[in-house]
């Protein structure tokens, strides 16, 4: 993941130093257009007043949103569907006055199974193979392929190597991959980017090579489930409208398809991408890292800032990124439990949790997947 240098010097100085850190300038972006909301992996059958499966954005005045998006409307706390369509989606309209393109509904996950996640990278000589991962684990990470030519990628493709081979979880990966999927239930996510690995989609070419490439990995592997941006680094501004693009078109291609990313919990930068992509359908949830920077894993300041970003995406949108390690700016599992206890009696409907790393877990005899995990899925 992101190591966070440049921010040890500048929270010395800085005027928030409990709070964040990052390599990444924070200097705000581009707004989306508009027009780039209109984008959506598929359109739903209009249903008035139904209870649904909760995948609800935050209304946000002037985006278009499609036909079937489900909206929180945060002035009331009620929920509306777009169940009629002009040429420019909802065009702009508030939930509230303009019933011909809105209807109230509801949005439940009660019941629902919440992410319990964990990166798994590939420089352990001897790690774990997948199919033995903690069973608490439902969602691994791939980490992580990278660009092509080095950050920001030259051709924008990307190039993903297998993990050490010492317990056989590279001889059985592709195996190991589908028995974790179709047997055990998991999900595999394929993580693009990492620490020093930001990238860049300047033109439509670029982007369409980078999906190639991940279209190449997903058959080398037999199938994966979704792809993680993670590369929020240095001072690589994000090309949203492409990477809206790209995310749409994996969906397109893969029904189903989840995409995630983990941003910096403070980052301006990092919160505009994310809404933006939200808002167009083109992203399933946002995981703030909580570790690897000064005060980061401060259960004060997680569960506020969590409270930030459910505020900005809506709670489905939101996994909470635990780091447990015995080492400087990492969790320890009583400050974890602490903070899944807060952040669940705020916001019930939060999406779940990650933890960085697998390997890390095991070595210390599993206290986020033994000890955590069973909050999250009790």
């Amino acid at each position: 993941m992101r190591k966070i240098r440049n921010y040890l010097a500048m929270a010395l100085i800085g005027i928030l130093v409990v709070a964040c850190g990052g390599e990444r300038a924070t200097a705000n972006p581009d707004p989306a257009r508009a027009s780039l909301m209109q984008a959506s992996p598929g359109a739903a059958t209009p249903e008035a007043a139904a209870t649904l499966a909760c995948n609800a954005v935050v209304w946000t005045g002037g985006i278009n949103y499609p036909l079937g998006t489900i909206v929180l409307y945060q002035p009331n706390g009620l929920y509306y569907k777009v169940v009629q369509v002009a040429g420019n989606g909802s065009d702009g309209t508030n939930p509230t006055i303009s019933t011909w393109y809105w209807s109230q509904t509801t949005c439940s996950v009660s019941g629902a199974k919440k992410i319990v996640g964990g990166y798994y990278p590939n420089w352990p000589p001897s790690p774990l193979r997948i199919r033995d991962v903690n069973p608490r684990y439902n969602l691994i990470y791939l980490f992580a392929a990278t660009p092509v030519g080095g950050a920001p990628g030259t051709t924008g493709a990307v190039t993903w190597s297998p993990p050490g081979n010492g317990r056989g979880a590279a001889t059985n990966l592709k195996a190991d991959i589908q028995y974790a999927r179709s047997t055990q239930g998991r999900k595999i996510i394929l993580s693009v980017g990492g620490a020093g690995n930001g990238m860049s989609f300047p033109n439509r070419a670029k982007s369409q090579t980078f999906v190639n490439s991940i279209v190449a990995i997903y058959r080398q592997l037999g199938g994966i489930d979704g792809m993680d941006w993670n590369t929020f680094e240095a001072s690589q501004t994000p090309d949203t409208a492409e990477m809206i693009w790209i995310s749409l078109e994996l969906k397109r291609l893969y029904p189903g398809f989840i995409i995630s990313a983990p941003p910096a919990p403070w980052n301006k930068v990092d919160m505009e991408f994310c809404r933006a992509m939200v808002a167009a359908g083109a992203l399933d949830y946002a995981a703030p890292q909580y570790y690897d920077g000064p005060g980061l894993n401060q259960p004060a300041y997680v569960v506020d800032n969590v409270r930030q970003w459910v505020s900005l995406l809506g709670a489905n949108h939101v996994v909470v990124g635990f780091g447990i390690n015995n080492a400087a700016n990492y969790m320890s599992k009583d400050q974890a439990l602490t903070i899944w206890k807060q952040v669940k009696a705020n916001d019930p409907d939060i999406r779940g949790g990650f933890d960085w790393q697998i390997n890390t877990d095991e070595e210390q005899g599993w206290p986020f997947a033994n000890g955590v995990a069973p909050l999250i899925n009790p």
